[in-house]
C-alpha cells in the first residue's frame, strides 16, 4: 500500500462517520479524494466543493467537479462564498471556513488536503510576518466537528507521483501561479532558492514548529481580574483562525487598560477586529448592515452580517408568516420600539437591558407587519400580534458571524 492510502487508512475513524472531502478539483484535493473514496468507500465521503467567484473559470471548475464525482458516484455539494474585500488570500480562506463552519455537524470530520510543503510555506510566512511559528494543524475543532488533514506528514512528489500512477485528472487554477500572493512567492521563488542552497532547510523550518497551543473556545475572553499574556492571546484568536504578529498582541494587551467607557478596537487581521465590551474582549468581523427584505416563519435566510433561523416550539408565528426583516440602521428613531407587557419599550434600553456589545446594535434583525414592529430578534416578541398562535409555531432566532 503506497503512503497516500496509508495516511487514510492509518487515522482511528468511527467506522460509521461520514466524511466531508473539501473538494477543490485540483491535484491534491483530487488525490485526497481518490484516496478517501479508494480506502473508506463511497458510502462513508461527501465531497464539497466551494465556488468562490473568483475566475472566469469558475462554472467550468464547478462543472469538472461534478463530473469527477459522478464517475466516481460520490455525493457531492457545491456552496458559492462572497469574497470580502481585503487581502485576498486571507478573505478567501475565511470564506472558506465560514462554509466548513456551517456544514459540518457534530462529530463530523472534514479532510482537506493540505501537506507538507504547504506547512513549509505557512511556517515561513510566519517567521517572515512575526507570528507564532505553529505551521498548519494536523487537526483541530472548527464548529460542531473537526478539520483533519491527513497528507501533512507528506511531501508534494508524493501526492503527484500519485496522481500520476492512477490516471487522475485535475484542473489548473491560474492564480496559483501569481506571484503577487505571498503563499506563491514563497512557493515558486523563495523556498526552491533555499533548498537549493541548503538542502536541509525544509527539514529545519519543520523542526522550528511550536506545539499547538491549548485549546480555547470560540467565545468573549474575560480580561477582568485575568493576567492577558501573549500566548493566551494568541491562543484565543486561533480559535477564530486568526494569527496576527506579536506586536499586534501587545497593543491588545495595552487596550485592555483603557477607561471604562472607551471602545478600543485593533485590527488582527483584513476585515477582523478585537473589540472591548463590559471587561471582555470579542472578535468582531467588519459586516455591512444587510438590506431590508421580506422573510416567512420557518425559512432561514443567510444575511451579509449573520444568519437568521426559525424554531419550532409550542407557541410562535405561523409558518409562512411573512414578515418585512430591518434593523435599526433602517428605521427611524420614532419607530425603534415595540410592545413588550402592556409597555412600549425603546430599543436602545432593550440592548443595554440584554448587553448586547454596540457593534451588534445597528444590523440587530427587526420584524415588522404592516405598520408593527413585531420582534425584536432572540429579544422581545410582541406576542399579541397577529400570527401568534399554539404548536405548530415558529420563533426567530439570530446568529450574528463571528
Amino acid at each position: 500500500m503506497c503512503t497516500v492510502l496509508e495516511a487514510i487508512a492509518n487515522l482511528k475513524l468511527s467506522a460509521e462517520k461520514k466524511i466531508w472531502i473539501a473538494f477543490s478539483g485540483g491535484l491534491d484535493s483530487t488525490v485526497l479524494l481518490h484516496a478517501c473514496l479508494t480506502v473508506l468507500g463511497t458510502r462513508r465521503c461527501l465531497a464539497l466543493h466551494i465556488n468562490h467567484q473568483l475566475s472566469p473559470d469558475s462554472e467550468s471548475w464547478v462543472r469538472h467537479c461534478e463530473d469527477q464525482a459522478e464517475r466516481w458516484g460520490v455525493e457531492l455539494f457545491v456552496d458559492c462564498s462572497e469574497i470580502a474585500p481585503g487581502n485576498l488570500e486571507q478573505q478567501a480562506r475565511l470564506a472558506r471556513y465560514s462554509v466548513f463552519r456551517k456544514r459540518l455537524k457534530p462529530d463530523q470530520i472534514l479532510f482537506t488536503a493540505h501537506h507538507q510543503n504547504d506547512d513549509v510555506e505557512t511556517l515561513t510566512w510566519q517567521l517572515f510576518t512575526g507570528r507564532a511559528l505553529i505551521g498548519i494543524p494536523s487537526r483541530r475543532q472548527l464548529g460542531a466537528g473537526a478539520v483533519s488533514r491527513p497528507f501533512l506528514h507528506l511531501k508534494k512528489q508524493t501526492i503527484e507521483n500519485y496522481a500520476r500512477q492512477h490516471g487522475l485528472e485535475w484542473i489548473e487554477d491560474e492564480s496559483n501561479a501569481a506571484t503577487k500572493f505571498d503563499r506563491n512567492w514563497l512557493r515558486h521563488e523563495l523556498l526552491p532558492q533555499i533548498s537549493n542552497r541548503f538542502p536541509l532547510a525544509v527539514g529545519r523550518l519543520l523542526e522550528l514548529k511550536q506545539a499547538t497551543l491549548s485549546a480555547t473556545n470560540r467565545e468573549p475572553l474575560v480580561c477582568r481580574d485575568v493576567e492577558l499574556t501573549v500566548e493566551l492571546i494568541r491562543s484565543w484568536l486561533l480559535a477564530y483562525s486568526v494569527n496576527p504578529p506579536t506586536i499586534v498582541l501587545n497593543q491588545i494587551i495595552a487596550q485592555v487598560d483603557a477607561r471604562s467607557d472607551a471602545s478600543p478596537e485593533i485590527k488582527v487581521a483584513d476585515g477582523i477586529f478585537v473589540r472591548r465590551f463590559r471587561d471582555q474582549l470579542y472578535v468582531v468581523p467588519d459586516c455591512e448592515v444587510f438590506k431590508p427584505l421580506v422573510v416567512k416563519a420557518g425559512e432561514s435566510k443567510t444575511l451579509s452580517n449573520g444568519t437568521l433561523t426559525w424554531e419550532e416550539c409550542d407557541e410562535g408565528f405561523s409558518q409562512g408568516q411573512k414578515f418585512l426583516c430591518t434593523n435599526r440602521a433602517h428605521l427611524p428613531n420614532k419607530r425603534r420600539v415595540i410592545r413588550h407587557e402592556d409597555l412600549h419599550k425603546k430599543f436602545a434600553n432593550l440592548f443595554q437591558e440584554w448587553s448586547i456589545p454596540p457593534w451588534l446594535r445597528a444590523g440587530w434583525p427587526v420584524l415588522i407587519e404592516g405598520d408593527a414592529v413585531v420582534c425584536l430578534v432572540d429579544l422581545v416578541t410582541d406576542t399579541t400580534a397577529t400570527g401568534w398562535q399554539t404548536s405548530p409555531a415558529f420563533v426567530p432566532r439570530w446568529y450574528p458571524h463571528k
